[in-house]
């Protein structure tokens, strides 16, 4: 009889579940391989749904039970501690698992640039729980702004700085904006008491998208009465202030930061070659350098694109697309199959704008895009990321509830 060989998958993100399944489903008929699946928590994050968790407390999980019932995926819920690539040995702070191939895919956490105070007093938005922490945050400050006598002490309560203009900064400026200014109306308090910057290092927000949408998307944060400080750095904050470059600061408790990722210190400890935020070097086959049984993808991989030479984003869409591709290329390479070249197929994006609106583009042939915003383009956005969950409900076989 053959000996159990173990492929594992680090991380239940995106493309770290999407890998998961796609293994089990390649693997169903061949028992000699067995597929094992590792993260911190017993659930599946929807990340691109963390701003509305944050501001309305919308439900953004799947436990992971519901999406692997009845496939030959072995889950672990615990903290990978240490990856032991000469031995071919995970760690957890309970076990060690064997392995043949490895997939990382542990997502990243917050990259704080070294700006002094920034850890210790924002709130990132990252997790599950940097969403709980904020919607907890929010509703504290908007029910004690309400009985504060001191008009001073109420417009600091009612004061938020969002540190970041891309993708996140952006979508939680918007749902933040609508939630507080109901809250504002719901508690009988002053319009021209909240406050809310977006504040952005570069010299424009959203650099991914077309100068057509960003103006219109300008438009809309100026509708909801959020600044915008572009060409602007956090250089310090502390307890009740933050410091920008241009001399001046706020005055407010509330700084939620979206500003940057990095990849978690333990991918550069185990020996992997790493580039920029700690991403692992991969190469077309996004397999990692110098490592033939190791993969990596998502915000653990600085996959490059072979039309551009350009870094993929670390994008939800992206994440998806490399999760199928390194499973397949683990089927392909056991099997002495020809491994299949990593090209990312950009789908389009969209940018959620607060109640019922959006703003964003499809792909077309022939290097074309088609651009929507408002109601149609809410539309469209729900529908992406609906279809996410369509899928985990195709690969697992199981209908999912959430």
């Amino acid at each position: 009889m053959n000996a159990i060989k173990n492929i594992i998958v680090l991380g239940a993100g995106y493309g770290g579940i999407t890998s998961a399944l796609k293994l089990s489903s390649l693997f169903r008929r061949h028992y000699n391989f067995r597929i094992h699946l590792i993260d911190k928590n017993p659930y599946h994050t929807l990340k691109t749904q963390l701003h509305e968790a944050a501001v309305h407390k919308n439900e953004v999980i799947i436990p992971i039970e519901r999406i692997i019932s009845k496939k030959n995926i072995t889950f672990h819920c615990g903290t990978v501690t240490k990856i032991d690539l000469a031995n071919r040995k995970v760690f957890t702070e309970d076990e060690a698992i064997d392995f043949s191939f490895i997939v990382i895919a542990l997502g990243s956490k917050s990259n704080f640039y070294s700006i002094e105070g920034l850890s210790d007093y924002s709130l990132p938005l990252q997790s599950y729980e940097d969403a709980e922490n904020i919607y907890r945050h929010i509703s504290q400050l908007c029910a004690k702004a309400s009985s504060d006598q001191d008009k001073v002490s109420r417009r600091e309560k009612l004061t938020f700085v969002v540190g970041g203009g891309g993708l996140s900064g952006v979508e939680f400026a918007t749902e933040l904006s609508d939630h507080v200014t109901q809250c504002i109306s719901n508690y009988r308090l002053e319009d021209d008491e909240l406050n809310i910057s977006l504040v952005e290092a570069a010299d424009k927000i959203l650099p991914n998208v077309s100068d057509y949408i960003r103006n219109r998307i300008a438009t809309k944060l100026q509708s909801k009465n959020i600044n915008v400080l572009t060409n602007t750095r956090i250089t310090h904050v502390n307890k009740d202030e933050v410091f920008f470059s241009n001399s001046k600061s706020l005055k407010t408790g509330t700084l939620v930061w979206t500003g940057g990722i990095r990849a978690s210190n333990l991918i550069r400890e185990s020996g992997f070659k790493t580039g920029s935020a700690g991403r692992i070097i991969v190469d077309e086959y996004l397999k990692a350098k110098d490592f033939p049984f190791a993969y990596a993808l998502g915000d653990n991989a600085l996959a490059l694109n072979p039309a551009t030479g350009l870094p993929v984003p670390a994008a939800a869409q992206f994440a998806l697309q490399q999760g199928r591709l390194v499973a397949q290329n683990i089927y392909n390479d056991i099997y002495g199959r020809q491994k299949i070249k990593y090209i990312p197929k950009v789908l389009g994006e969209f940018i959620s704008l607060g109640k019922h609106l959006a703003a964003g583009w499809l792909a077309l042939p022939f290097s074309k895009k088609l651009s929507f915003i408002g109601f149609l383009a809410n539309l469209l956005n729900t529908a992406i990321k609906e279809k996410h969950i369509f899928l985990l409900r195709k690969e697992s076989r199981n209908w999912i509830t959430y």
